[in-house]
């Protein structure tokens, strides 16, 4: 069972994705294709066309950096366990602890489902260097409500203030005027990571949900609808809030028209974005959480020349586990790791894995002592890692000390999550830290990326 502040989060958020604003309120009206267009500015069609092969053809090798949120606050010491001081580890976690860690050397050991998927699962991109581990991570006198930590993260601000992403911001100062692939939610909505940017940017979870169709009309009245459709999107009003929404209609039209020649064919059974790897729960990931599902589409239109910059996906699961941890963690890490260990082994078989890096991350950590419903209530200094061809690998942080607790018993945070941001920003991005964090000046640095 969760808290009723993650519900409230995950209804909220919901609410907030779909609440009509007048840049896409068009778009809403009736339309069922899962897309939406933000920030879009009038320009020609034809124009717009070109736009993300021009970004990709420009910088045909930018880094891509792909943000993966597991939502509910994922345990430290019950992901990567503490073997060096498994005594007291078990004595904080008598009924939880972990009994059979899988050993990755230096005192610690993985869950064991984190072994689960292809090569191994997450061990084995650990095992070949291609994921580092950022224990202790959080920021200072941690919020412990789902909905204020969450928002914290997401825009790179200790502030409740309403704000845009912090990836909206590096895609303002960075990216094109004209390309809304180059910030890409693997979602039916935007991901607050993106909201608020003044640049294009896409939610789109496949190219069969981009395509453009109207619930309970098909045949010729949806031919019709279409081209009535289509001629709204031509027009170019003076004013600046239908301005707004009829280039947002123009551009939906071109993620739809750009992405329809990928569209799987079901009578012939056709797929151009078939995996070259086997996601989990079929040949080609079908039918399995959303999670592996985006995860593969990802992968195969990162290939594409769509001039994507920044992506976002959410993970499956609860992790706000008040009672039942260990069946959580059992269950849904291990989908986790599924579908993460397929996402890089497809990256590598596409021969794209060295330009795209992983950073993933979860809104606070859990308390060190159990509680007595065989779960952990909110707590500080969480778990983050990154992953990838480039990644750096290993601890890339110190672990919280297990016999030093902070003031409200909770571990001590050890790496402030700006940091990790100014570091991604600099080191993979190739950008100011300043530009996008205010703070960025203050928080220091982790190295992320291998050096070479």
């Amino acid at each position: 069972m969760h808290c009723d502040d993650f519900s409230r989060t995950d209804a909220d958020r919901r609410s907030a994705l779909t609440r009509p604003i007048s840049r896409r309120r068009l778009l809403q009206a009736g339309l069922g294709a899962t897309i939406s267009l933000y920030a879009a500015r009038a320009m020609p069609l034809a124009r717009a066309l070109q736009a993300g092969e021009a970004s990709a053809a420009a910088a045909p090798n930018a880094p891509v950096l792909v943000n993966v949120f597991i939502p509910g606050g994922l345990d430290l010491l019950d992901t990567l366990v503490p073997t060096g001081a498994y005594g007291r580890y078990a004595d904080l976690r008598p009924v939880l602890k972990v009994a059979a860690p899988v050993d990755v050397g230096g005192g610690f050991g993985m869950h064991p489902t984190l072994t689960q998927g292809l090569n191994g699962g997450l061990k084995g991109v650990y095992d070949r260097g291609r994921l580092g581990f950022i224990p202790g991570i959080d920021y200072a006198n941690p919020d412990l409500s789902h909905f204020n930590s969450r928002h914290f993260w997401e825009t790179g601000l200790i502030s409740l203030n309403p704000g845009p992403g912090w990836l909206a911001r590096w895609v303002d100062r960075n990216g094109d005027p004209e390309n809304p692939f180059q910030g890409l939610s693997m979602d039916a909505g935007l991901s607050p990571l993106l909201r608020g940017a003044g640049k294009p940017v896409a939610a789109v979870q496949s190219p069969d949900d981009a395509q453009s169709w109207v619930p309970g009309v098909w045949g010729e009245w949806q031919d019709r609808m279409m081209e009535h459709y289509s001629a709204i999107a031509a027009r170019r009003p003076g004013a600046p809030g239908p301005a707004a929404v009829f280039a947002a209609a123009r551009q939906s039209q071109y993620v739809a028209r750009t992405l329809k020649p990928y569209v799987k064919n079901d009578d012939t059974d056709v797929d151009p974005l078939a995996p070259p790897v086997a996601y989990p729960g079929g040949e080609n990931g079908e039918g399995t959480n959303g999670f592996a599902e985006n995860l593969r589409y990802l992968a195969a239109m990162l290939a594409l020349p769509l001039g994507i910059r920044v992506a976002t996906v959410e993970a499956p699961g609860d992790f706000d586990t008040h009672d039942g941890q260990a069946q959580t963690l059992n269950t849904d890490l291990g989908k986790v790791s599924e579908g993460l260990s397929a996402f890089q082994a497809d990256l590598e078989a596409r021969g794209i894995a060295e330009r795209v890096l992983t950073i993933v991350w979860t809104e606070f950590g859990r308390r060190p002592k159990e509680n007595s419903s065989a779960g952990t209530d909110h707590g500080a200094g969480g778990i983050a890692w990154v992953m990838g061809a480039r990644a750096r690998g290993g601890l890339l942080t110190p672990y919280p000390d297990l016999n030093t607790f902070d003031e409200d018993d909770n571990l001590k945070v050890t790496v402030d999550f700006r940091a990790v941001y100014a570091s991604l920003l600099e080191q993979w991005l190739g950008t100011g830290a300043d530009e996008v964090l205010p703070d960025a000046g203050r928080v220091g640095r982790v190295q992320l990326v291998a050096a070479g």
